[in-house]
């Protein structure tokens, strides 16, 4: 029981970290705007794509492989539509007031 819960705890984790690389490179293009606003949907995109390779069957050493790819496209499409929707709906007007003011 224990062995199965850090198995699971350091496959989402990997997860996890896979799914950071899509984030920051789409952040490090768009010169960190609406980064923190993309970092949810980055991490949820990831494990949730990653999850979807042991549910369809792939259970064995290529499902591991598979699930880091999933994890890695699942986090770029998120995030992507994070970024479209931060742009699309103008939610850097709206978080305005939360940002630091220059001096």
């Amino acid at each position: 029981m224990l062995f199965d819960a850090i198995f699971l705890f350091l496959f989402v984790a990997t997860w996890l970290l896979i799914s950071s690389l899509s984030w920051i490179a789409l952040s490090l293009r768009r010169r960190a705007r609406g980064s923190i606003w993309a970092a949810p949907f980055a991490a949820l995109g990831g494990v949730g794509g990653a999850v979807l390779v042991p549910v369809a069957g792939l259970t064995n050493e290529l499902g591991v492989g598979v699930s880091m790819i999933a994890a890695l496209a699942g986090s770029a499409c998120t995030c992507w539509l994070g970024f479209y929707c931060w742009d699309r709906f103008g939610l850097d007007r709206r978080f305005a007031g939360l940002a630091r003011r220059r001096r």
